[in-house]
Order: C-alpha cells, then structure tokens, then sequence
C-alpha cells in the first residue's frame, strides 16, 4: 500500500486548525466532561478519517468492483466502529453525549471533505 504524504499532510493541518480555533474556547467556557467528550469525538473520527484513508488507498488500483467492494465494505465496518465506539463512550465510560455528537458531526463534516478532495486527486491522477 502506499502511502500519500501529502494528503496525509492536509490532514494534519486541517486538523491543527480546528484544534488551534477549538483550545481558546473550550478552555475558557467548557467544563471538564465537555473537554472530555469533544476530544473523544475528535480522536473516534480521526481514526475514522485514517481507516477511510486505508480502505481508497487499499482498493484504488483494483478493478472498479472491487474498489468499490472494498470502499463500501469499509464505510460499513468504520460505522459500525463508530457506533460501537460512540455506545461505548456514553454507556460504559459515562461521556458527555451532546458534546461528543456535536464533535462527531464537526469532525465527520471535515472529514468528508478530506476523503472527497482524496478521492478526485487520485481520479484525476489516474486519468
């Protein structure tokens, strides 16, 4: 699998932003459990971003049945992750839930942007 480092890198700093605009609030008007469950639903959907990321790079040379195999399959599995993961936050380890879905939704909302700007990088290289 190779590995795109500039995506990767636009990754980064688009996350850096959001996170240099998000220290000054949050540590000026949340409380702890709101700190808590944004950062939680901030790290869920990177790993999610970084699973995506695997999944297109991974089935992106195949056919376009199997990509779409693999890249379809993946959406299934990293939701279920999420899912388990979001249930897992709140039930067992007691998260802050609004904040952590209001994360969750910034963060998703961003990270679709990333895989769709990915996904048109590599159409237009492969052309």
């Amino acid at each position: 699998m190779k590995i795109d480092w500039a995506f990767l890198k636009i990754v980064a700093l688009s996350w850096g932003g959001v996170v240099v605009l998000a220290v000054y609030p949050m540590s000026v008007y949340a409380t702890g459990p709101v700190v808590d469950g944004f950062v939680a639903g901030g790290l869920m959907s990177l790993a999610h971003l970084l699973l995506g990321y695997a999944f297109i790079e991974l089935g992106f040379e195949k056919s376009n049945t199997s990509f779409l195999k693999i890249v379809l399959g993946g959406s299934v599995v990293r939701l279920l992750l999420l899912v388990g993961g979001v249930f897992l936050l709140v039930r067992v380890y007691g998260f802050h839930s609004l904040w952590l879905m209001l994360s969750l939704l910034l963060f998703y909302s961003l990270n679709l942007a990333l895989e769709i700007y990915l996904l048109q990088k590599k159409v237009s290289l492969k052309r």
